[in-house]
């Protein structure tokens, strides 16, 4: 009795201890459930939360008349997640086809078992994605909107407006100028993922801010009418380059600035040359030959007025100085001061500034623009070289009225031409479209300036600048042929063919500098390989 009892007691006893312990387990698991949940919501929370980049969008860049030069283009990568794809022959040949993929190198690729994610374009247009995804082909993907840079005139402005790199930063010509107004600022989004990467939440930090547009003075007619008669010139006498610029006389706006040989800039893997990136219209300096005959002639008329009737004998055809010799193309014998400009004598140009302070010379180039950065056109120039102001010698002095021992470009010297036909006012090249004017300065007497016109006038119709003659309009110019210095010496074969010259054309007044870079062939000289292509411009012109 007593035992039965024993044991009766033993197995509630034990019953107490299994419903003390099924009690407790609940508590526990519901704790560690707990503690495990919360540890993974934390986790959980720390994964799914993706910041990316709102991308801005670069503000345009467009002609006088709203032409576009450069844009954004919303472009998109498609790739391939490999887990996801059906490796279906038809997906393949579509992707292939579409995407314009070499079909045996994309089975190539897809047949590599480690890889997990196959990039398969870049650049991709949003039409062209957009078609894409109608296929629902599994495992195909589109990554965020990116932009590309377009250039729809091609090579015509590549120089002038510049290039972009793959961020889409201006590294070069107005691209780079103004690189802070066009390219805006970019934003960023939050975004929270589900476990299947699933948005939950979008949620904006930063709105994006996109660039500002920008518009040029350039007219895109006249950029190609220019680009068109370089490149003729450049296959006609097998130059090395060639550069020009059409400025409207009367507001001083830049029409046309352009160069040849150029590139597309819209395939860039095939420039080879790093050369043809520069804007040589701005940047590319030479010496100007005689083109700078006529500004010498406002330092001359400026301090001593009276020698415009004196009549100079530039016989025998040479002077020699300081152990120097400069020529004549001939003997010109005897000549007044406009036919020392029409003839382009060098001779009569070395007597008439023997006596003249070089300081005055160089005040008066300086007035004119040289050897200053032309900052009002927001792109890339060089300030050239002028000579410091102190006592030249007599070389140096006279070497400086007939084109040597400075250095411009052709921007430059084109800026200064327009004082003359402005009626001695210096306004700045203008690039930009604005709203206000930009302050004119008084550097030539009104008589002074009409003079040398009309000295420019007669340089066009009876002297070295004929061939830029047009039939039915005035032209006033002035050639230059200047020797190129090369490995330390000035090579007699090797020259720089210049004019820059005006016309008014439909009460328009249009101003323009050309320079053809070491012509070989039909002839080598500003009056036969620049003056030319003068008159061909404004022939067209006169069509439109």
């Amino acid at each position: 009795m007593f035992k039965a009892e024993g044991n009766k007691y033993r197995e509630l006893f034990l019953w107490i201890i299994i419903f003390i312990f099924l009690s407790a387990l609940p508590i526990k698991l519901i704790f560690f459930q707990k503690s495990d949940f919360s540890a993974g919501k934390e986790f959980s929370s720390k994964a799914s939360l993706r910041k990316s980049v709102l991308l801005a969008k670069r503000g345009e860049i467009l002609d006088r008349n709203n032409l576009v030069l450069a844009e954004d283009i919303p472009s998109y990568e498609i790739g391939l997640t490999i887990k996801n794809f059906s490796f279906d022959p038809i997906h393949i040949k579509a992707i292939s086809e579409n995407l314009d993929l070499n079909l045996n190198r994309l089975n190539k690729r897809l047949s590599n078992k480690n890889r997990k994610y196959l990039v398969l374009s870049q650049n991709i247009r949003k039409q062209k994605k957009e078609f894409l995804q109608s296929l629902e082909i599994p495992g195909l993907e589109v990554s965020n909107r990116k932009f590309k840079r377009n250039y729809p005139q091609g090579e015509i402005f590549s120089q002038l407006v510049g290039l972009t790199n793959y961020e889409n930063e201006g590294v070069n010509g107005i691209e780079f100028a103004l690189d802070t107004i066009l390219a805006g600022k970019n934003g960023f989004e939050e975004k929270q993922l589900s476990r299947k990467s699933g948005i939950i939440q979008n949620k904006t930090l930063k709105k994006s801010k996109d660039g500002t547009s920008i518009q040029l003075t350039i007219d895109t007619n006249l950029q190609f009418l220019l680009f068109n008669k370089l490149q003729e010139a450049v296959f006609f006498h097998e130059a090395e380059s060639a550069s020009g610029i059409i400025v409207d006389l009367k507001s001083n706006e830049i029409l046309a600035m352009t160069n040849f040989p150029s590139f597309d800039p819209n395939d860039r893997k095939n420039l080879k040359n790093m050369n043809l990136l520069k804007n040589n219209s701005s940047i590319d300096l030479f010496e100007p030959g005689s083109t700078v005959k006529p500004l010498a002639f406002s330092a001359l008329i400026q301090n001593n007025s009276k020698f415009l009737n004196e009549k100079i004998n530039t016989s025998p055809g040479w002077i020699e100085f300081e152990g120097y010799k400069t020529e004549d193309a001939k003997n010109y014998g005897i000549l007044s001061t406009s036919e020392i400009i029409s003839k382009s004598s060098n001779v009569g140009m070395v007597k008439l500034c023997n006596n003249l302070d070089s300081n005055k010379i160089l005040q008066t180039y300086y007035s004119l623009g040289f050897g200053k950065y032309m900052n009002e056109i927001f792109i890339s120039t060089r300030e050239g070289y002028l000579p410091e102001f102190k006592d030249l010698s007599l070389r140096e002095k006279v070497s400086l009225c007939y084109g040597y021992g400075l250095q411009t470009t052709l921007a430059q010297l084109t800026n200064a031409y327009s004082v003359i036909f402005s009626e001695g006012i210096y306004r700045p090249l203008e690039l930009l479209k604005r709203s206000s004017e930009i302050e004119a300065k008084k550097i030539l007497k009104k008589e002074d300036a009409l003079q040398i016109k009309k000295i420019l006038f007669e340089a066009v119709k009876n002297g070295t600048g004929y061939k830029a003659n047009l039939k039915n309009y005035d032209v006033f110019g002035k050639t230059g042929t200047a020797r190129i210095f090369k490995n330390n010496k000035y090579n007699e074969d090797i020259h720089n063919a210049l004019f820059i010259g005006m016309a008014e054309i439909e009460e328009k007044e249009y101003l323009i500098g050309l320079i053809v870079k070491d012509p070989k062939k039909n002839g080598n000289g500003g009056g036969d390989v620049a003056a030319p292509i003068f008159s061909k411009i404004l022939n067209t012109i006169e069509k439109f």
